[in-house]
């Protein structure tokens, strides 16, 4: 392989957009070979001097490309992997992989079958300040864990299209708490046992008609004993806000959203402080670093650090979540 890896990007959306703009500017050993989206606009404004494709099976196929980035809703995500598998192009992957555990168990056959690289776009994972928090934890700084929190929650915007119906999205749960999921399992070095989960649709009647919800929270029991907490919500009016918490026997560790005092007043009008305004500022080092790490591991032949098993398992979390929500109780994550 040349010592730029050619990455493929399939979907042009916001996020799509971040991994381009990142690929074209910052990310050493890979350059962005093609494009492809069936909005040959959207793919046409990320593109660059890369090849545009309205047929990602084209696009697969094509000799500049060496691996594919996929940003594409998640009910395509199965036969997007089942075209890369046949082609034997790696395949980074934006959350949530499926939204079905069957789509899950056979895109996992599918990469275990090819034996190509596959790696879930959890970029939390490549943030220095979780990875601070993961060290903690790892070199028994933080003692025995007791309990772990984390918020996700989204400033306010448009919530349009498929993002709207759960059966294309995988809802909030499946999607945007996806994130935290994850991170709780990477985190504690623990899996999740049960969860008990809450959610409501507050702010967005189209949420509500098809089922989802805006605001939630989830309760989760883990194997190591310990527990962990996640809220989320789509309606934050002073801006992105991901923050992490974790306490042990020996100390406690957190991650803020940048605030230079102790206190804070948050309003629509402004805050004490300056946030971040939206994903792709707060983890603008994160998403360089995974899809550099990617680009290595598919150059180097090295294992990538968040596999499909990983975006399946918190797919898990994710369907027992809703499945406590239906039955209104705790309902417990299924070990293989």
């Amino acid at each position: 392989m040349a010592s730029e890896v050619g990455l493929g990007l399939i979907g042009a959306g916001a996020i799509g957009r971040v991994h381009a703009r990142n690929i074209q500017t910052s990310i050493k050993g890979a350059r962005l070979a093609a494009v492809a989206d069936v909005d040959q606009n959207a793919a046409k404004a990320v593109a660059g001097d890369a090849k545009i494709f309205s047929d990602y099976h084209e696009m697969i196929r094509n000799d500049s490309v060496d691996a594919v980035i996929v940003c594409t809703p998640p009910f395509l995500k199965m036969d997007i992997t089942k075209a890369a598998t046949e082609a034997g192009k790696a395949v980074f992957c934006e959350k949530p992989i499926a939204v079905t555990l069957e789509d899950a168990d056979k895109m996992v056959g599918l990469v275990k079958g090819a034996r190509i690289k596959f790696q879930v776009g959890y970029q939390r994972r490549f943030d220095p300040s979780y990875l601070k928090a993961r060290i903690a934890m790892e070199s028994g700084e933080l003692g025995k864990l007791l309990l772990l929190k984390e918020h996700n929650r989204d400033p306010p915007g448009p919530i349009l299209g498929w993002s709207t119906i759960p059966s294309k999205s995988g809802g909030i749960f499946l999607d945007t708490t996806s994130h935290d999921f994850d991170a709780v399992r990477w985190l504690s070095g623990s899996e999740v046992e049960r969860v008990y989960a809450e959610g409501a649709a507050l702010v967005y009647d189209e949420l509500a008609k098809n089922g989802d919800f805006d605001t939630t929270t989830v309760l989760m029991k883990l194997t190591n004993g310990a527990l962990a907490y996640v809220d989320s919500c789509y309606n934050t009016v002073y801006g992105f806000d991901a923050r992490l918490d974790m306490l042990g026997t020996k100390a406690a560790v957190s991650v803020d959203i940048g605030e230079r005092s102790f206190a804070h007043i948050r309003t629509k009008a402004g805050t004490s402080n300056e946030y971040f305004d939206g994903f792709a500022s707060r983890w603008a080092q994160a998403y360089r670093d995974e899809i550099e790490d990617f680009a290595d591991c598919v150059r180097t032949g090295r294992d990538v650090r968040v596999d499909i098993n990983d975006g399946r398992e918190a797919l898990k979390i994710g369907l027992a979540a809703r499945a406590s929500i239906a039955e209104g109780r705790p309902m417990p994550v299924k070990r293989d």
